[in-house]
């Protein structure tokens, strides 16, 4: 926040840019920015397993971004399997045809890809074969009220279920505390992603305070 100085949430910004068509713009910087910082110092990328990066669904769909995307990762000196993209399950349910393009031109690389927000549209699973993605983001929705509601667990279960009969992994989002992971560990879930694991700081900072680390979810095993 420029007057205030604290940290904005990208729920605060991200509906912003997109409606203001600025999402690809968006991602072309994150991703410059991201891979840019790993290749300029080789010993931090050393100790990355996977870097996540969120695709907005403009970028999903836009021919543009999918050539720069596909250029920008062939040449990096970060090898390509370290990287995962995440999207938005709405966003590729929209587009799928379009949507598995990108992902099929990216996986040739060898990244992976993470479904995101995933349980949003629970009412069918018919699109996920469609999909070749690598992990379903639980939505974070279920995983708060996995304490008090049987439904949320029984909604975390099935979507665990589903995920591992099509060789998929699963990861929990808004994993606040030790109940919950507990919680998660004995649902199957294979990863787990939060506050109550690590919260969000500058990347630099990151790993001057973790000097052994990955930037995957916690496994939740």
């Amino acid at each position: 926040d420029p007057h205030t100085g604290e940290r904005l949430a990208p729920d605060v910004f991200i509906p912003a840019a997109e409606r203001f068509q600025l999402g690809v713009a968006l991602d072309r910087h994150v991703v410059n920015l991201t891979l840019g910082w790993l290749e300029s110092r080789p010993d931090a990328a050393a100790q990355v397993h996977t870097c996540a990066i969120n695709l907005t669904a403009a970028s999903l769909v836009d021919e543009g971004f999918g050539i720069f995307l596909y250029h920008r990762v062939r040449n990096s000196r970060l090898p390509a399997y370290k990287l995962c993209f995440e999207v938005t399950e709405t966003s590729a349910v929209r587009d799928l045809a379009r949507a598995q393009g990108l992902i099929a031109k990216m996986r040739s690389l060898g990244c992976a890809f993470a479904l995101d927000d995933f349980g949003t549209g629970f009412c069918s699973f018919n699109y996920l074969r469609s999909l070749d993605v690598d992990y379903f983001k639980i939505d974070g929705s279920f995983v708060r009220d996995l304490e008090s509601s049987p439904l949320s667990t029984a909604v975390i279960r099935s979507i665990t279920d589903i995920a591992h009969v099509l060789n998929k992994q699963t990861v929990a989002e808004h994993t606040e505390n030790d109940a919950i992971l507990t919680a998660l560990r004995d649902l199957g879930v294979d990863y787990a992603q939060g506050f109550g694991i690590h919260r969000p700081e500058p990347i630099e900072q990151y790993f001057a305070s973790v000097p052994t680390i990955t930037l995957a979810a916690a496994s939740a095993r």
